[in-house]
């Protein structure tokens, strides 16, 4: 009986030091950073801003540099003020440091297929950009970056 009244203790004091060092390795670890959602998550939280998105092709980078075709998804956008849908390109790379790396790229594909470079509305939230030309609207442009700036988990 002594046996086992000391067995129950020991566990019961064991349980409580594990359930400590839980708490004591988030102190030195910090909590969970956010982390950037997909597409999908992406098209959710612009929707959360009564942004409709839609035509959407995977692959599409809008110019002859096919290494961002992997990074691209073209899609139309409409809501808020601009009621007609308009054209947006996706670029999202891998991380931060692919994104310093490949950033430039996007500036060099955009002068392809921009047919306006004066209406050219780039919204940057690493690993996201999103390029967009002939927007008007600022509560639409107020939405799509705080969206994006959402999905990225800034």
């Amino acid at each position: 009986m002594k046996l086992r009244l000391t067995l129950v203790a020991a566990l019961a004091s064991l349980t409580l030091l594990l359930a400590g060092c839980g708490s004591g390795l988030e102190v030195i670890h910090g909590s969970p950073t956010a982390t950037p959602t997909d597409f999908a998550g992406l098209t959710q939280k612009l929707a959360n801003h009564n942004l409709v998105v839609d035509a959407v092709v995977s692959g599409d980078a809008g110019c002859t540099d096919q290494g961002l075709a992997p990074m691209a998804i073209s899609f139309t956008v409409a809501g808020l003020g601009e009621s007609a849908p308009l054209p947006a390109r996706l670029y999202r790379f891998r991380n931060d440091e692919s994104y310093t790396k490949l950033r430039a790229t996007v500036d060099t594909c955009a002068a392809e297929w921009v047919t306006d470079p004066a209406s050219l509305l780039m919204n940057d939230a690493s690993p996201y950009v999103l390029v967009m030309e002939a927007v008007t609207d600022q509560a639409f442009i107020d939405a799509l970056r705080t969206s994006l700036h959402e999905a990225a988990g800034n």
